[in-house]
């Protein structure tokens, strides 16, 4: 295993814990909703996308949904299609076949923290760190997901909605900690603000909506 690889475990660590506390979450709205705990594991292997499968746990409560089940994952998934396009950016000289597959495991966080090593200008290859994050967060999420099943029977419903709030804080605090200039604080506190409404409202997209407006409040502030 190579020294970047490590140095992308070492990253990923400090984001190990709040996976394992999002997957509880995930573990314990499969409970409640009904959802075998194979198949709870199976969409932590096969989606690896908290706020998906907190919307597709949603769904799946009701008979003779699976093509609608796979469209909400595909379609809350989708936000990662830009960050994989962006990814690739960072790795000029990585055969196409290796990033297709890579591309399943992009998260916000692999994504964000192999972004922020990258403004750092060292000599890591940026592949073999993002690989490095990547196996420590998922191996974290699997973990939760298991926890979460576990301890999850006979538990509330609101105890599984109040975990994926849990989601959006933690993003916009490790935001907080790189922002740069004033531009990014307010981005960083506006999505904060934003994303727990958005999120009840619609839940697995209020990330995404919360982003697009910080941005648009942003740009014309900045113009």
């Amino acid at each position: 295993m190579s020294g970047d690889i490590t140095k992308g475990i070492k990253a990923g660590s400090s984001a190990a814990p709040t996976f394992v506390a999002i997957f509880i979450g995930v573990g314990i709205a499969a409970g409640v909703a009904g959802v075998p705990a194979l198949a709870a594991v199976y969409s932590t292997l096969a989606v690896f996308a908290a706020p998906a499968q907190f919307a597709m746990f949603d769904v799946a409560v009701q008979e003779g949904v699976l093509l609608q089940v796979v469209s909400v994952a595909v379609l809350v998934n989708l936000r990662f299609f830009v960050m994989s396009l962006t990814l690739t950016n960072f790795f000029p000289h990585v055969p196409r076949s290796r990033l297709v597959f890579w591309a399943q495991f992009v998260s916000a966080s692999s994504y964000l923290l192999t972004f922020f090593e990258s403004r750092r200008q060292s000599s890591v290859d940026l592949f073999d760190f993002f690989r490095g994050v990547v196996i420590m967060t998922f191996l974290a999420a699997l973990v939760g997901t298991v926890v979460g099943i576990s301890i999850g029977a006979g538990l509330p419903a609101l105890f599984a909605f109040g975990a994926t709030l849990f989601l959006p804080i933690y993003f916009s605090l490790l935001l907080l900690g790189e922002t740069k200039g004033r531009f990014e604080l307010l981005a960083v506190l506006i999505g904060l603000l934003l994303t727990p409404p958005l999120e009840l409202l619609l839940p697995g997209w209020g990330l995404f909506i919360a982003a697009i407006g910080a941005g648009a409040v942003i740009a014309v502030v900045e113009r």
